[in-house]
């Protein structure tokens, strides 16, 4: 089996980043973050205010409509989110734009990255 995975790191940070950053350049979307429970981004790639969007709006836009203040910070681009389960509860991957290629490969690596680092 072909190693596809070039870098490595076994902080989590650095493994995030690593990831995020991966995903983001393969990907339609501007910006993408992993964001924990309470809004906070834990790892993210791309615009720094987008960032805090997705923080924002990661978790209702998982879980369905989202609100006209979530509407109003997301206006002119898709939001794409899903949950992900980790041993740190659920945390949602989360990326605005147009297209994320294989969005679910990148989820099984945040839950292995978690698992892996604890």
């Amino acid at each position: 089996m072909q190693e596809r995975r070039k870098q490595r790191s076994g902080s989590r940070d650095e493994a995030l980043r690593l990831l995020l950053e991966s995903v983001l350049r393969r990907s339609e979307a501007s910006s993408i973050a992993v964001v924990d429970e309470y809004g906070l981004v834990v790892g993210g790639a791309g615009d720094e205010h987008e960032l805090d969007i997705l923080g924002a709006v990661a978790e209702p836009a998982a879980s369905g409509p989202m609100s006209e203040a979530c509407e109003q910070l997301t206006n002119g681009t898709d939001v794409l989110s899903r949950a992900v389960s980790t041993a740190h509860g659920t945390m949602f991957l989360a990326a605005l734009g147009e297209r994320v290629p294989r969005m679910h490969e990148a989820a099984r690596g945040i839950e292995r990255i978690f698992a892996m680092t604890g």
